[in-house]
């Protein structure tokens, strides 16, 4: 079979994409409703910490698959209590029992390559604690690059024993001073002694050599090693269950691999003969800058001896595990550990080309504050560079408990930026014993409501974006790897885990998320080597030319570039002698990657700055803001593919053309409501508005502008998202949109006086340990706050930290007033004093309300607050609910006082004051008038943009008094 239509035909597999024609009606507006099995996602299982049964098994896969609306699962045994043993003939009939399961249910199955992670150990790690691949081939272990070094002064004469402990891959002289260095291999014999007579000057003595690290995983730069790898593990399932695959077994998945270990300085005994054999010489006087500056040879040095080894481990693990993944008609995906390293030299070594030898690119999304979003598009791009039609992340995994919103709001930002193939971490056989929460299945009660819509969601996204087709976008940017390389060292200061050096004038990852999440700008990175091979000038634009993506681009943007290799330098001359523009951020190029190349790269740079007739625009952003690139974007006056005009802030959005025909993907990440008027440059008869969340469609009420352009107009909530669609794609044939159950709107309001530290509003409580609460917090009183959180399962999580400045601001013993407007039990918009502050989503049903207040160790103070006029109103205005406390407490806690709740925490347990009785959601009652509410626009200079009456209520000799 042709390799092409092997690999398409196992792209379908993967993802279990029909392969039909256009006739056969692939896109139909009934399939996007409710998609089927092969666009479900695949979570992440653990089997962990347990002893697990075939029974239970069986019966989990199916409430995952039945209840959650997941579409398989990749199992993951993990820790030491798992049981039977990993890879043993009971575990292989467990494994066996699965997916038999899934081929009963339709479902489909992905084999993790590994016992605990990272991959490469067979369980020495996360495991079984049993380092069982080094047991096997302890040759085939992680190598790790040592150096030892002495001074040796002119003309002297020495005869030294080194002490060698692994393969000697360099030994030279290098004189610090006219950075001369010399070849001495020939000085060294084989008892390791080393003569030679020094010449003048002050010369270094520097011994590299390759030596076994003693880190169980396998030598990730060796294929040959790799192999050893797969034959262990992959080769095992493919042995006990030969025709699951490709049919419900239908891809491997790997783990977090990583340069960092061998304290980031990983190397491979056969580094020398790949290397002569790439570039046509020894490497081994290069050594030395592997540590030091060597001389203005440095940057070309260091790129070549980088971008080896980058080479080595994405070609030696990643192309390895793909190839054998071909061969095996499944495909191979998985993800690099610490993605969100700037500086990846010596931990990914090279992100993009990390991508480049897998049939699906991916990344990780977890917990611990780490900014992975920020290089979504590094993944993506290196699927669009390379011509890979799927993008995979790991996603949610060490995020705790967090609510339902975030779940929506990073699987947008993900789809947005690139990915199509989300892989939920986790759902776990023991529930009882997590240990990188949250628990995403039908067991978890913080979750098991909305999961089956929520997956639904994401299938929604998969049938319309999982598909081969072009990625449409103005801008490029080249992906800085070259002054990457130039700029590190071993050993750096930062820590091998970290990259060990932050080079001068990075800034890529910045700039990435200023043009995605603030100016709604999306971009394409072009790798150095994909620049050369895959990109020409035409048509006044720059050219990535694949089979199936191909780009073009009018702006080209090189981010924090000093260092680039001359080939790349003079393409991008030729763009810009073509019209391209040209945007330099933070710093120029100078230096050139390559041998005897920096004259010319300064000579290119002085042409395109001094300008020519026809040529683009040549733009120096010294410091990189969204004020200033947004000037750099508009000054060619170029039409983009989509603009955004008239909203708060733009959204972000992915453009793809699949099969001849237009898809748009528009999400909502921020905090607040936006309404967009979205300027599209590329036509379309007609097109539909495809709601991913429901599964409804409707006709997109374009127009034409005097330009010619197309423009919508589009209102999302936060972590809301649209489809747009070209009608030429998508068969209307109906399709039936979720049904939701009827549900309510209803407000809420109070008048809330803070004594002490904050006072909080409980509701939609479902019972007494699951509820929303909202604290409004003046405990530090120079930065009061609205401090939203969920209550699930009797522990809370904080949602977010609204600062409450300007007119908003709230104070100790001054009352104000809350309101909550809640619309059909998902969403919630807060004011204060008639400002709005704050608006999310979440799970708002209408359930019992109150006030909660409990202690701060810190201020060794109880939580103080009295509560008045509240009141509980549906939507059509009838009243529900309403106090002013002239008499009675129908709230389980607090004392009446003064014509106020007062509610006093204590510092030994949480008061929780719920309303005795709930209304039923029907009852109207009479209550005094009082006068409509004014909105008001919250003005962060703190300035009023409408006035409305506002009365000052104090106390006073225990009573409420009003000062106007």
């Amino acid at each position: 079979m042709k390799k092409g239509m092997f690999i398409g035909i196992m792209m379908a597999t993967m993802l279990h994409l029909p392969l039909c024609s256009r006739a056969e009606a692939t896109y139909t507006t009934m399939d996007f409703s409710l998609p089927g099995m092969k666009w479900r996602p695949i979570p992440l299982w653990f089997w962990n910490n347990t002893t697990v049964e075939g029974n239970q098994l069986e019966t989990q896969l199916e409430h995952m698959v039945t209840t959650d609306y997941y579409g398989g699962c990749a199992i993951l045994p993990f820790g030491e209590g798992f049981r039977p043993g990993y890879l043993s003939p009971e575990y292989f009939t467990l494994y066996g029992r699965a997916i038999e399961k899934a081929r009963s249910l339709g479902a489909f199955m992905s084999v993790y390559d590994e016992y605990g992670f990272p991959s490469g150990s067979m369980g020495a790690i996360n495991g079984s604690g049993v380092t069982t691949f080094k047991n096997n081939h302890p040759e085939a272990t992680v190598k790790r690059l040592d150096k030892s070094e002495f001074t040796v002064t002119g003309e002297t004469a020495i005869s030294r024993k080194l002490t060698v402990k692994g393969q000697v891959m360099s030994l030279v002289a290098w004189n610090r001073t006219t950075n001369e260095i010399i070849n001495l291999r020939e000085h060294l014999n084989e008892a390791n002694q080393l003569t030679w007579t020094a010449p003048e000057g002050r010369w270094q003595v520097m011994l590299f050599q390759c030596v076994t690290d003693g880190d169980p995983n396998v030598d990730y730069l060796s294929s040959e090693a790799v192999s050893l790898f797969i034959q262990d593990t992959h080769g095992a399932y493919y042995k006990h269950f030969p025709d699951a695959f490709g049919q419900t077994v239908i891809s491997t998945f790997f783990d977090e691999p990583t340069m960092y270990r061998a304290q980031g300085r990983m190397w491979t005994g056969d580094f020398n003969a790949k290397f002569e054999a790439q570039y046509g010489f020894s490497p081994e006087t290069l050594y030395p800058a592997l540590w030091y500056d060597i001389g203005p040879t440095t940057a070309a040095a260091r790129n070549m001896l980088f971008a080896m080894r980058s080479e080595l481990y994405a070609r030696g693990f990643m192309g390895t595990i793909s190839t054998w993944a071909d061969e095996h008609n499944i495909l191979a995906t998985g993800h690099q550990d610490q993605e969100e390293i700037p500086n990846p030299t010596s931990v990914a070594g090279d992100l993009m080309k990390v991508g480049k030898y897998l049939s699906m690119p991916g990344i990780d999304k977890i917990g611990g504050g780490r900014p992975t979003e920020n290089f979504y598009k590094v993944v993506s791009s290196s699927a669009n560079n390379w011509d890979k039609a799927y993008v995979m992340s790991e996603t949610y995994g060490a995020m705790g408990n967090i609510p339902m919103e975030t779940l929506y709001q990073v699987a947008i930002e993900q789809y947005t930026k690139g990915i199509n193939h989300l892989i939920p971490h986790a759902v776990w056989y023991n529930d009882a014993n997590v240990t990188f929460l949250p628990e995403l299945s039908w067991r978890n009660a913080l979750y098991n409501k909305n999961l089956p819509r929520f997956n639904r969601f994401l299938s929604r996204l998969n049938y319309l974006l999982a598909r081969p087709g072009q990625h449409v976008a103005d801008v490029a940017m080249l992906y800085p790897i070259q002054t990457q390389y130039a700029g590190h060292h071993l050993d750096g200061a930062k820590g091998y885990y970290e990259g060990g050096v932050d080079v001068p004038g990075t800034d890529y990852p910045e700039v990435s998320r200023l043009l995605t999440d603030e100016l709604g700008v999306d971009f394409t990175y072009l790798h150095p080597e994909v620049i050369d091979d895959r990109c020409r000038v035409a048509e006044g634009r720059l050219l990535m030319e694949n089979e199936v993506n191909s780009e073009r681009f009018s702006t080209l943007i090189l981010p924090g570039v000093k260092t680039i290799s001359t080939t790349n330098m003079k393409k991008i001359e030729q763009a810009w002698a073509a019209g391209v523009d040209i945007i330099f951020t933070t710093q120029k190029p100078s230096e050139s990657a390559d041998p005897e190349g920096n004259d010319e790269v300064q000579a290119i740079m002085a042409r395109m700055q001094e300008g020519a007739e026809g040529a683009g625009r040549v733009i120096f952003v010294e410091k990189p803001t969204a004020e200033t690139l947004r000037e750099a974007l508009s000054q060619g006056g170029k039409t983009p593919d989509i603009a955004f005009q008239g909203g708060k802030h733009p959204f972000n959005y992915i453009h793809k053309i699949i099969e001849g025909h237009s898809v748009y993907y528009f999400g909502n990440i921020d905090a607040s409501s936006a309404e967009n008027t979205i300027l599209i440059d590329t036509p379309m008869e007609a097109a539909s508005l495809m709601n991913p969340h429901t599964g409804e469609c409707q006709a997109a009420n374009l127009t034409t502008t005097a330009d010619g352009r197309q423009q919508l107009t589009l209102s999302l909530r936060p972590n809301q998202s649209m489809f747009l669609v070209d009608d030429a794609l998508i068969e209307q044939n109906g399709g039936q949109p979720e049904q939701e159950e009827v549900r309510m709107s209803y407000t809420i309001e109070a008048r809330v006086l803070i004594e002490k530290l904050s006072g909080s509003i409980c509701f939609a409580a479902s019972d007494e340990r699951n509820y929303y609460m909202w604290q409004f917090n003046v405990s530090q009183p120079a930065t009061p706050k609205l401090r939203p959180h969920r209550w699930a399962g009797g522990g809370a999580s904080v949602l977010d930290e609204v600062n409450l400045l300007g007119d908003v601001r709230i104070q100790r013993n001054r009352a104000f007033d809350v309101r909550l407007e809640i619309e059909k039990e998902q969403y919630v918009k807060t004011y204060i004093n008639n400002i709005l502050v704050d608006e999310r989503s979440g799970d708002f049903t209408y359930g019992k309300f109150g006030f909660r207040q409990a202690h701060d160790d810190t201020y060794s103070s109880e939580e103080t607050a009295r509560f008045d006029d509240v009141r509980v109103t549906r939507s059509d205005g009838r009243v529900l609910f309403y106090n002013d406390f002239s008499s009675q407490n129908p709230f389980t806690a607090g004392t009446v006082m003064g014509g106020w709740l007062r509610v006093q925490g204590n510092m030994s347990r949480d008061i929780l004051a719920w309303v005795k009785e709930l209304p039923d959601g029907i009852a109207n009652i009479t209550v005094p008038l009082r006068p409509a509410p004014q909105p008001r626009m919250w003005n962060l200079a703190g300035m009023q943009l409408t006035t409305a009456p506002h009365a000052m209520v104090y106390i006073q000799n225990g009573r409420k008094m009003l000062k106007h």
